[in-house]
């Protein structure tokens, strides 16, 4: 069985098909600005094969050994070496091969590399021994089309000119691209990076502004989902102040996350077309006037409103943060995953500290502190960093530079079709799947379940320690400190399998399973459900743990209290196993509506928890009504080794897996060349769906 569940013959043909679609649209676009990657998902898939995905794929640069192309077949076709500056060597691939003859001439015809070496012997062309007859630039022709320009031929021209002009490389380049353009209005997808090592690309930033970058949009995430939880332990204040029912209160934390199921499926595609910092920036100022809204409600009506949309424009962070992170880490996937992991693990501290912050605000405060001006203070402390933080989204970053060269670039606005294609793929794709995919379906239902029951602990807590161990309202929130325990164990441990068996290190230093040629090695995405099978035995451990000792006031506070650490380590290992499986079961463009779907059950159901949850303590009592969670948990128990024994049938079957989307791509590469065949026209790739696979190939 293949990675894709079909069989490997079956699946090597489909490969086949999907690598010659992408080879044929690499060639679309001579001049070196192919079409961009605008995924903003975490997918481990991007190329066809696992045998073929390399770590710089997401640049779509060739790998060096595989980088020669053969002009005999044109005896007229003269190709030229794409020179560096002297000073700048290219360390990357390697030096001049030794069987170069110095006497080289470099526009002769011989099957040259495209990322070419930097020589270093004086026979090659230079500022110092160019000759005026050397550098004479190639003619350009006045209209471009693609295909009609060697990629070598146009690298050389810019270089050529910049050295009889003294000009910078960025001025050169900038002047060839217009003499290319002809003055048309270029697509975004039309550009790319100047070189592999360009300066403007977030992957070669220094680690140091990288984690930067990292660390701030974790923390948005984190201060987004403190606002949820902190909010509950002003209620019984707010009951007495409003005169309104302990449900009604709850409602406030239930709007809250309503907003926060919500938002994140608008702000993905508002941050394909105008990046990601407008939407750090600007969403969290409006959230804070809503957060200053609701300490400020005269009434209950008007504050749950405001929660609402409070919620609802501070949780671009929790979509957008992901695409943040595949912007700076997807070249080097061990690196990604490794930041990933602080990434999920600050949305799940933030409910984790919301009650213990709240429950000291409350007491020593009031309400408005709990549900308000902490809440500000956390948003105003984390902005500041977001507005320093630069650009990362590959597409605004090559369309501003771009304009600066004065280039027309054509960008993508907001009207009646962009919006009718928001609301049928962001919002209704996540349902279609919810309700067309087992594997989305059952294992959302499994994270969602696990969720909920933590916001459920925000109720049944206070029934535990306040009532049986008569704890006051601030130190009744510090047993939550053992949930946060837990998840960074959890944390701890992911870190630890994932750079022994995931990505284990190489004798030359690397990380990953590769095959002879340096190319990454992908194994089945069930092997990253091996997290979940252990996560899954520790959380109805806990449940029952807490139900039976949290029964009682005669027994240690401390019994319960540990309770809250195997619960913590299950949930963060079930949550990274089910994003890993997603990411690499279905196509980046798929991913993204199912991390859509994952969320927006998540959070549904997180919100309607703890409006029965007392209910349910002090009916079933402690003991029974944490035995009911924990028997749920036990039945959820097999998930994860259904799904690792029947999950490559799954996968074969489904119409949105890889299986199919390859197979649809390989009917429309044969039905075009059978159009062809018959009317001898171009072998130019022009379908949607082969151009979006190069997109994000």
């Amino acid at each position: 069985m293949g990675v894709f569940g079909t069989s490997e013959k079956e699946e090597a043909q489909l490969r086949d098909a999907a690598l010659s679609a992408h080879q044929q649209q690499g060639s679309l676009d001579q001049s070196g600005r192919r079409p961009s990657n605008t995924s903003n998902t975490l997918s481990h898939y991007e190329t066809a094969s696992e045998h073929s995905t390399s770590a710089n794929d997401n640049h779509n640069y060739p790998e060096p050994s595989k980088d020669y192309q053969d002009h005999s077949a044109d005896p007229e076709t003269k190709v030229a070496v794409n020179l560096k500056e002297p000073s700048q060597p290219s360390e990357q691939f390697g030096g001049p091969p030794e069987h170069v003859d110095k006497d080289f001439d470099a526009t002769e015809t011989h099957p040259v590399p495209r990322q070419a070496y930097t020589p270093h012997n004086e026979s090659y062309l230079s500022s110092e021994t160019a000759s005026e007859a050397d550098i004479q630039p190639v003619p350009v022709e006045e209209k471009f089309t693609q295909g009609d320009r060697d990629e070598n031929q146009l690298n050389r021209q810019y270089t050529l000119e910049r050295i009889r002009t003294h000009r910078s490389i960025e001025d050169a380049a900038s002047e060839q691209i217009k003499q290319v353009s002809g003055g048309r209005v270029l697509s975004v997808d039309e550009l790319d990076w100047d070189s592999p090592d360009d300066k403007d690309n977030p992957q070669n930033w220094s680690n140091i502004k990288k984690w930067w970058i990292t660390w701030t949009a974790a923390v948005m995430c984190l201060v987004c989902s403190l606002g949820s939880s902190m909010y509950t332990a002003g209620i019984p204040e707010l009951m007495i102040r409003f005169g309104a029912s302990q449900e009604l209160c709850l409602s406030g934390l239930t709007f809250y996350l309503i907003g926060l199921a919500i938002g994140p499926a608008l702000a993905a595609p508002l941050s394909e077309t105008y990046g990601r910092k407008p939407l750090y920036v600007i969403s969290w100022p409006i959230a804070m006037l809503f957060t200053m809204g609701v300490g400020l409600s005269p009434n209950i009506r008007t504050l749950l409103v405001l929660r609402f949309f409070c919620g609802f424009f501070s949780s671009p962070a929790l979509s957008i943060a992901g695409g943040t992170i595949s912007d700076l880490w997807s070249r080097e996937p061990s690196e990604q995953s490794f930041a990933v992991a602080i990434f999920c693990l600050c949305p799940f501290l933030g409910p984790v500290l919301g009650p213990i912050i709240g429950g000291f605000s409350a007491e020593y405060k009031n309400w408005k502190w709990a549900a308000a001006w902490v809440l500000l203070m956390f948003f105003g402390a984390a902005w500041p960093s977001a507005i320093l933080c630069p650009e990362t989204f590959k597409k605004t970053i090559l369309a501003r530079r771009a304009r600066k060269r004065g280039l027309n670039v054509e960008t993508e606005t907001i009207n009646w079709a962009y919006i009718k294609r928001i609301v049928k793929f962001n919002l209704g794709m996540p349902l279609v799947l919810l309700v067309r995919e087992p594997i989305v379906f059952f294992l959302s239902l499994y994270i969602a379940f696990v969720f909920a029951v933590l916001f459920a602990f925000f109720e049944a807590f206070p029934v535990i320690f306040r009532g049986k161990y008569q704890m006051d309202l601030g130190v009744s929130g510090l047993p939550f400190i053992s949930v946060g325990i837990g998840l960074i164990l959890g944390v701890a441990f992911y870190v630890v399998l994932d750079k022994t068996i995931y990505f284990p290190k190489n004798p030359d230093g690397t990380r990953g399973k590769r095959d002879e040629n340096g190319n990454f090695i992908w194994d089945p995405p069930e092997t990253k459900l091996l997290v979940a099978k252990i996560g899954a035995f520790f959380l109805p451990i806990s449940l029952f743990w807490l139900g039976w000792t949290g029964r009682t006031g005669n027994i240690h506070w401390l019994a319960p209290t540990a309770s809250g650490i195997p619960f913590g380590f299950g949930l963060i290992l079930v949550f990274f196993a089910v994003v890993l499986y997603f990411s690499m079961s279905f196509p980046p463009m798929i991913v993204a509506s199912c991390i859509a779907a994952n969320n927006l059950l998540r959070y549904t159901l997180a919100s309607v928890f703890p409006l029965f949850t007392v209910q349910c303590f002090e009916n079933l009592g402690i003991g029974w009504a944490g035995s009911l969670f924990g028997f749920i948990a036990v039945v959820m128990v097999p998930l994860p080794f259904i799904f690792s024994y029947f999950g490559p049938q799954f996968r074969a079957r489904s119409k949105f897996g890889y299986a199919a989307f390859f197979k649809k791509l390989a009917a429309e590469k044969e039905a075009r060349e059978k159009a062809q065949a018959e009317s001898g026209a171009s072998s130019e790739p022009t379908t949607n769906l082969e151009k979006d696979v190069a997109n994000e190939v």
